[in-house]
């Protein structure tokens, strides 16, 4: 009865093992394909509002007149954006431009943090793999 019992615990904790190790490989691979979209798609408008999903919080958030909602994970750039600003991104490349308003001075900043561990992925586009290092962790 005992063995029985102990075999059955062994195999409840590989099971929860396996899970946790399965639910990790999906968030890996969930967090590279954000990552690789949100370098590829192209943003262009004028900041229109800001917000933040959590009540208290500082905005995290930009919404653009051309409807796009853009979340930068470089804390800079909601820190210097204003309402009223133009943004836009290339498609493919991760900086984003803010042109101040009324000055027209623009300013030039990464746009998503790229961790080490999805440049040496093989999947990470070759040609991006050694662009944007200051977007590094």
């Amino acid at each position: 009865m005992m063995k029985i019992k102990h075999l059955l615990y062994i195999s409840l904790l590989m099971l929860m093992a396996s899970c946790v190790k399965k639910l990790e490989e999906l968030s890996y691979e969930k967090s590279l394909d954000r990552i690789i979209e949100n370098i590829r798609k192209p943003y262009n408008g004028i900041i229109i509002d800001t917000i933040s999903y959590r009540k208290n919080l500082r905005a995290t958030d930009m919404i653009l007149s051309s409807g796009d909602t853009i979340f930068p994970t470089n804390g800079e750039v909601m820190k210097l954006i204003k309402i009223g600003d133009s943004v836009y991104k290339k498609g493919s490349d991760n900086f984003l431009y803010i042109q101040r308003k009324p000055t027209d001075k623009t300013l030039k900043l990464w746009y998503i943090k790229i961790p080490q561990k999805y440049r040496e992925d093989d999947r990470f586009p070759v040609k991006w793999k050694g662009k944007w290092m200051d977007a590094s962790e």
